[in-house]
């Protein structure tokens, strides 16, 4: 019988659960692994990684960093305020997919699993350099080469888009309830807020598939 042998990074968001799901139906997942670096999301991500997680039948490992709060710099993500219209300078977090691979890649070492993956995504790689299938293909040597050959970055979702993930999800027979996609911390309901960037993708994609997760939404 094949041995699953990836450690996903698990953030209870949609890419991140696209790509669970894939490795999932592969027989390749593993574990995962939640980070909160003091992401203003935190709460609501924690609970939809953790409804994920077992769902899907694996381990959530949990883990905090705090090097976010010590730099000058803030993310709208994090402590600086978020507008919602504006540009993508405000959403960015320092280095913050290259922490998660070098955590992830010391848990699978760790946990001698060969590989550790990422829910990048196609669409957010126009904008975001550290989605792109460049910082894959830069991930996987530098992790490769600081775990001794033990270790490879994977990110399965990479080629694909939001619409493409949900339209996967559903094929595969997974409910989207659980997904938290939102750069905001729930409101006394679980809700996500609707209206920050995050949020209107997540909507686009949606109504890209003809679904709706309206309740879900504060607005």
């Amino acid at each position: 019988m094949k041995r699953p042998k990836t450690l996903l990074m698990l953030s209870g968001g949609l890419d991140s659960f696209g790509a669970a799901a894939d490795l999932y139906a592969r027989g390749d997942l593993a574990a995962a692994l939640w980070v909160d670096y003091g992401q203003k999301a935190a709460p609501g991500e924690l609970i939809a990684a953790q409804r994920q997680s077992a769902h899907l039948g694996v381990r959530l490992y949990r883990t905090r960093i705090d090097i976010y709060h010590q730099l000058e710099f803030t993310s709208g993500l994090i402590n600086a305020p978020l507008d919602d219209e504006g540009g993508i300078d405000q959403l960015w977090v320092p280095a913050r997919n290259a922490l998660l691979y070098s955590i992830g890649a010391a848990f699978a070492e760790s946990l001698k699993l060969p590989a550790v993956g990422l829910g990048l995504n196609a669409e957010e790689a126009r904008e975001f350099a550290d989605n792109t299938s460049a910082f894959l293909e830069a991930a996987n040597h530098f992790i490769f080469l600081a775990t001794a050959g033990r270790v490879q970055a994977a990110a399965p979702t990479v080629d694909y888009g939001k619409r493409e993930i949900i339209a996967r999800l559903v094929a595969q027979g997974h409910s989207l309830d659980d997904i938290y996609s939102c750069y905001r911390a729930p409101d006394e309901a679980g809700r996500m807020c609707g209206t920050c960037p995050s949020c209107r993708r997540l909507k686009a994609a949606l109504e890209a598939n003809e679904l709706s997760l309206d309740e879900r939404f504060a607005k």
